[in-house]
């Protein structure tokens, strides 16, 4: 347990969703009116760094869950988003999830919707239902927008639920705490300073800068292994393919209302159009593997050198165009944008990791997202500051522990994929 407050000084290392918002919690919390003791220092200028997860149109944001943990925990976040600090980056069209009756993933519908019928996990004018049928599901689409197979499973809709604009978000929370006073220096985190066990900052990989601090915060998403390779395993980078289209002005007019999709057998999900008209799609999935440095995996992404253009791997090519078929067959006709490789920090359990490094003094990780962390930034910054202060609910407490202690539990949502290793023979440049 740690009681940070001034005159300490605190380094945050990453300006993404869980540095931005930790920063924030602080600045608006006990570090009011010495915001400039708080820095936070990151691979770009102005976080998010353009090959972040969180430099992104939009992410899901949704409250189905069959951990009732992270149900409520959405449910809440989802409360903050329609607030008037959160709701110019949050469109709230609902989301449609289907599934095969005889994958084994078949009772997900009957769990979220045991799951939404909870005591207050309810959002009034907001229902969720299942859709009997192919009528019923076109029912709940723009009727001029034609359908692909996916109609035909078993579907569900939640009201409640939509998407968020992942960079407009972070960028509003960074430029809250610009306003605030929080000191911002770009580099990268290549080594811990320490002396004994006390951690008293980092240096830099750019320049060997040493930045001080009384208190680090290692925020690092996918990165974080370079930083602390005894995480390599338990915060595990992985590159999920995700790909964009440009609608015409006729089509985004014809699209702009459809909900969020998602297919739970086949990881497959795609998003309205945003306000540019440009179509997401991508694939949740256990992805792909860049073993380097003696490292299982590192992040590669178009600021690495040598893969200054996106490459994809063709499998996932295929994959992302049969998903797309199956929902918008229209759409899988027309030529893709761009296309990039997401990285996710995947703990074997699903959970992410918000706890004090067991081999350090002064040093603090939040990291292993597993690709679901984002719809919770409204409330990400005030859960890590009470892990931090040692006030966090016993049952956040338990699953995100540094040594994780309880029993059985395990992220069974991609366990129909495979685990690819990412090399110039699989892969394609779009």
């Amino acid at each position: 347990m740690t009681k940070l407050a001034p005159p300490q000084t605190v380094l945050i290392i990453g300006g993404g969703e869980f540095g931005a918002t930790t920063a924030l919690e602080l600045a608006r919390g006990a570090y009011k009116g010495h915001e400039h003791l708080i820095t936070i220092l990151d691979r770009a200028a102005s976080p998010p760094a353009s090959d972040a997860a969180s430099y992104d149109y939009n992410k899901i944001v949704r409250q189905e869950y069959s951990d009732t943990v992270y149900a409520r925990l959405a449910h809440e976040a989802m409360d903050l988003w329609r607030t008037p600090e959160w709701s110019e980056n949050y469109h709230e069209c609902g989301v449609v999830v289907s599934v095969s009756s005889g994958a084994e993933q078949g009772g997900y519908i009957q769990q979220a919707l045991a799951v939404n019928s909870l005591p207050g996990m309810q959002t009034p004018g907001l229902d969720a239902r299942t859709l009997d049928g192919r009528r019923a599901v076109q029912e709940v689409y723009p009727s001029d927008v034609p359908l692909g197979d996916f109609a035909n499973q078993d579907v569900y809709i939640n009201y409640a639920g939509g998407w968020a604009n992942a960079r407009g978000a972070t960028e509003a929370v960074i430029a809250r705490c610009r306003e605030a006073g929080v000191r911002f220096r770009q580099g990268t985190a290549a080594e811990l300073i320490t002396e004994g066990r006390k951690v008293r900052g980092v240096v830099t990989a750019e320049n060997a800068d040493r930045v001080i601090a009384d208190f680090t915060i290692a925020c690092m998403g996918s990165w974080t292994p370079t930083l602390l390779p005894e995480l390599k395993d338990e915060c595990l980078p992985t590159g999920q393919v995700a790909a964009t289209i440009q609608l015409t002005p006729e089509e985004h007019e014809r699209y702009r209302n459809v909900p969020v999709t998602r297919m739970i057998d086949n990881g497959f999900y795609c998003f309205p159009p945003n306000k540019d008209g440009i179509v997401k799609m991508a694939i949740h999935q256990k992805g792909y593997l860049n073993p380097q440095d003696g490292l299982p995996s590192v992040p590669r992404t178009h600021l690495t050198r040598g893969y200054e253009y996106q490459r994809v791997p063709e499998n996932a090519r295929r994959q992302l165009l049969h998903g797309l078929k199956r929902v918008y067959p229209e759409l899988a006709a027309k030529p893709w944008l761009a296309s990039r490789l997401c990285w996710y920090s995947d703990r074997p359990s699903g959970d992410w990791l918000i706890d004090h490094h067991p081999g350090y003094e002064g040093l603090f990780i939040a990291a292993g997202c597993a690709g679901h962390a984002f719809k919770f930034m409204p409330i990400l910054g005030r859960l890590i500051v009470q892990s931090i202060e040692g006030t966090l609910a016993k049952e956040y407490k338990d699953i995100w522990a540094y040594h994780h202690q309880v029993v059985g539990r395990k992220d069974a949502s991609r366990d129909w994929a495979t685990l690819y290793r990412l090399d110039a023979a699989n892969v394609s440049r779009l």
